[in-house]
């Protein structure tokens, strides 16, 4: 014979795991500010503290595509500006997984 106090607990851990598999999977999933963050975290050594990175997202089956444009300085005097040319795209999954990377001239 089970006791109420399993019963109880067994009744408590089932509702815990329904309630957890009726999450929308939209929910968990990474956001646009997410797959910045990990962009980020992909160049930090790039675009520090004294420099001003330009991101942009965007996203197709699934994935995130975030545009990641460097700065440069044609000159002491000039500000730093971002380059069209000098830039890296990184493709992350819904789960923030870095699943490709693309360099550009």
């Amino acid at each position: 014979m089970v006791s109420i106090c399993t019963s109880v607990k067994i009744a408590a851990v089932s509702m815990i795991l329904l309630v957890l598999a009726a999450l929308p999977p939209y929910a968990l999933a990474l956001d646009r500010e997410g797959a910045i963050d990990a962009a980020k975290r992909q160049t930090k050594a790039r675009c520090g503290s004294g420099t001003s990175c330009t991101f942009t997202t965007k996203m197709e089956n699934n994935k995130w595509f975030v545009r990641v444009d460097f700065p440069t300085q044609k000159s002491a005097q000039q500000k730093t500006a971002p380059s069209l040319s000098r830039h890296a795209i990184f493709v992350f999954d819904q789960t923030g997984k870095l699943v490709g990377r693309m360099e550009g001239e």
